[in-house]
């Protein structure tokens, strides 16, 4: 049996983190791998990659706010050289990847779930220099973000793998569906810092009821967090006078509440490699719009006609997309289904994600 090790930057509550679970589930599901994790970091998630699988943490906290490295795990060729194959989880491990490859013999795979702005936030370009030189194979979840590594980051085109994300089908009960009220409800979900876009969300709203002004929509947003961000957003719902209209509410554990009340998600990021929420949205048969050039749900709402892509930043032509789903419900629940029908063959169809991460695996060991 092959042993792969997944290596995740930390274990906090995010769509790549949740998204490496859902992967190693599924591996597990196959008996095929044994698989073990990496955290760079720990997290309120770690207790959900200890219970999956043996999972190591690389840091650990000391004396306060401080972090110190425990080098004897990514050091040592025998832990190391029991792996057939490791994976890294995102552009961002570049600060270990070098370490790692100096005592390892196998292949590295860096699974890369960001674009520019991400890799220019949240990396150096030491790091990322490491990241690229360390790689044996780069994967990625879309077509925008393997355009990026290729004409950015200058990495070879035959160097590069698509591997579809996975997620369990939600079975819908009848039970489950709330009563709807009168209003049309408009989604928004993620953090609500600058990528994701809530300000646009903001002015899409506020356009939406100028023209509107007795328009029955409410746009509420999912995953805000305390602090000034929030504060903002809040100042301009008020002075906008939309404090009724517009709601930014705290991250939740669970979403399915929130899903199943939306009609539409409305995701105005202005940078995202292959929102997750795309994918939940459509397990509840919920369209999308998002934004063309700079979202990698392009792949998705275009191959499954599940929702509607639109110029990037152009705020009317969104305010327009949302009076077609609003005014016609056969268009919406059309592309709705669509977006289901295409999941259920895709992203939540066990084999077919599978199948290609063997193919993946076999490539990187045989390259």
């Amino acid at each position: 049996m092959k042993k792969i090790l997944f290596i995740s930057h930390d274990a906090y509550r995010a769509g790549g983190q949740i998204l490496l679970i859902n992967l190693a589930e599924l591996i597990l599901l196959f008996s095929d791998y044994e698989v073990h994790f990496l955290l760079k970091n720990g997290g309120e998630l770690e207790n959900d990659f200890k219970k999956l699988a043996p999972t190591f943490c690389l840091y650990e906290q000391k004396k306060g706010n401080r972090f110190f490295k425990k080098k004897s795990i990514i050091e040592d060729s025998l832990f190391l050289n029991q792996y057939d194959c490791i994976v890294s989880n995102t552009i961002t491990n570049g600060d270990i990847l070098g370490i790692i490859k100096d005592n390892y013999k196998g292949r590295i795979i860096t699974y890369i779930h960001e674009l520019s702005m991400a890799s220019k936030t949240f990396t150096t370009n030491k790091d990322l220099l490491k990241v690229i030189t360390n790689t044996d194979l780069f994967c990625v979840p879309s077509s925008l973000v393997k355009e990026f590594i290729i004409k950015d980051l200058n990495i070879l085109k035959n160097k590069t793998f698509l591997l579809p994300y996975y997620i369990q089908n939600k079975e819908i009960l009848e039970t489950q569906i709330p009563l709807k009220i009168q209003s049309f409800i408009i989604g928004g979900c993620g953090t609500i810092d600058w990528r994701k876009g809530p300000d646009l969300f903001l002015q899409v709203a506020q356009q939406l009821f100028v023209k509107y002004p007795d328009i029955s929509i409410l746009f509420k947003w999912r995953g805000a967090t305390n602090g000034i961000e929030l504060e903002r957003l809040n100042y301009q719902l008020e002075k906008a006078n939309l404090t009724n209209k517009v709601f930014f509410d705290l991250a939740t554990d669970t979403l399915d509440s929130f899903y199943n009340e939306i009609d539409l998600l409305l995701l105005t990021s202005r940078e995202d490699p292959y929102p997750l929420v795309v994918l939940e949205a459509a397990s509840f048969a919920k369209p999308t719009i998002c934004f063309d050039e700079v979202c990698g749900s392009i792949d998705f709402i275009n191959k499954s006609d599940g929702g509607v892509v639109v110029p990037f930043l152009d705020i009317p032509a969104i305010v327009s997309s949302i009076l077609l789903f609003y005014e016609d419900e056969l268009y919406r629940k059309q592309k709705g289904e669509n977006a289901r029908e295409y999941l259920l063959g895709t992203h939540s169809n066990k084999k077919y994600v599978y199948d290609k991460f063997v193919e993946l695996i076999e490539r990187a060991i045989n390259a």
